[in-house]
């Protein structure tokens, strides 16, 4: 069945159908205006965007750390200043916003939180193979050592790794 509904419409209207958030771009292909005509409009009428695209998420992310960078700071010197003593409740509720915030990048940055996490988990991997590895390296020594003390008829305290420098 042909359809007299551009390719570019047919597009924007399953990605809006299946739940993608509307942007510039895909309103202004299923309207056929242009993306400024779009941007003009929803400023013009005061809407209501029903999502951030990921650039200004991180741009009101940055926006909110640098106020509660501003607020450990003020609370560190207010503490210097004080002789050590700080307001806990203000230290917990700081650290729950900052771990907010944390969680709000994760989810609005899918593909580089996985990113992140896969690293993290990449990096745990080597150094337990590190770790792994030196342990074979010490009992191959250990072993080369017992072979050559068992060639040479020596004692076998003779074998200890830790005689041996390893």
């Amino acid at each position: 069945m042909a359809f007299a509904v551009s390719p570019a419409k047919r597009r924007a209207l399953r990605a809006l159908a299946e739940g993608t958030r509307p942007t510039l771009a895909i309103l202004a292909d299923v309207s056929g205006c242009l993306p400024a005509t779009i941007k003009a409009l929803s400023e013009h009428d005061g809407w209501n965007w029903t999502g951030a695209d990921g650039k200004e998420v991180a741009q009101r992310v940055r926006a909110i750390a640098g106020d509660l960078l501003v607020r450990v700071e003020t609370l560190g010197r207010g503490a210097l200043a004080e002789g050590g003593k700080v307001d806990r409740t203000e230290i917990d509720s700081l650290v729950a916003m900052i771990r907010g915030l944390d969680k709000i990048g994760e989810i609005m940055r899918p593909d580089e939180a996985a990113k992140e996490n896969q690293i993290r988990q990449d990096e745990d991997l080597a150094a337990i193979l590190e770790r792994i590895d030196r342990r074979i390296v010490e009992l191959a020594r250990a072993f080369a050592a017992q072979l050559v003390a068992g060639e040479r008829g020596l004692d076998r305290s003779a074998t200890d790794p830790k005689r041996l420098g390893s």
